[in-house]
This record gives C-alpha cells, structure tokens and sequence, in this order.
C-alpha cells in the first residue's frame, strides 16, 4: 500500500505535468504554468525523498498538502468555467483535496 507522501508525490508531479500542458495551450498562462509546474515537482521531490522532513521549519507533508489543496481549488475553477472537463476536474479536485488533507496529517499513513 503506498503511503499519503507516495500518493502526495504522484499527485504532485502529475498536476505539474498538466500545468506545462496548460501553459502550452494558452500562452498568456505559459510562464505562471511553469512556474507552478516547477514548485509542484520541486516538493514531489522533496517529499519522496524525505516524507517526514521540514523546509524551514514547514513539514514537507504540510507544505505539499497545500499545494494539493490549492490545486484543488484550481481545478475546481476549471470545472465551473469549462462544462466539457466539469466532471473529470470536479473529480480531481476531490482526489487532490482528500489526499492534500492525508499527507498534511500523516506523510506515512496509508489508506484505508
């Protein structure tokens, strides 16, 4: 079973890919995509070499649930602009939110 941080860190990385693609489709977004892209797979790093470190005094976990969580609120508002991606975003919302929560609480749990 992998752990909150794995699932954190897959997560992670694949908004962080989705955000390239973003920024690739609509340039006015382009560098502000990167730029989240690089954050995202900076702390899918992070976390997935040391679940239970710190950045500054922040847990890597509660630093990466934020962004989940934050993604989360992004993709949501993907979803109420875009009805033909409404339901696939809404859906990613909730798995980024669900997960964000997790790994802020407990890097190493494990889902039930």
């Amino acid at each position: 079973m992998p752990t909150h941080a794995e699932l954190a860190t897959k997560l992670l990385v694949d908004a962080a890919d989705f955000f390239v693609t973003l920024g690739e489709q609509n340039p006015p977004l382009k560098d502000q995509m990167e730029e989240n892209s690089t954050v995202f797979k900076q702390m899918g790093s992070l976390l997935s070499q040391e679940p239970s470190g710190a950045l500054n005094g922040t847990p890597h976990g509660e630093l990466a649930g934020k962004l989940l969580v934050d993604a989360a609120t992004f993709f949501t508002t993907l979803a109420e602009q875009n009805e033909p991606i409404k339901e696939q975003m809404m859906e990613n919302a909730r798995v980024y939110k669900q997960i964000g929560e997790l790994v802020m609480k407990e890097p190493l749990g494990v889902l039930d």
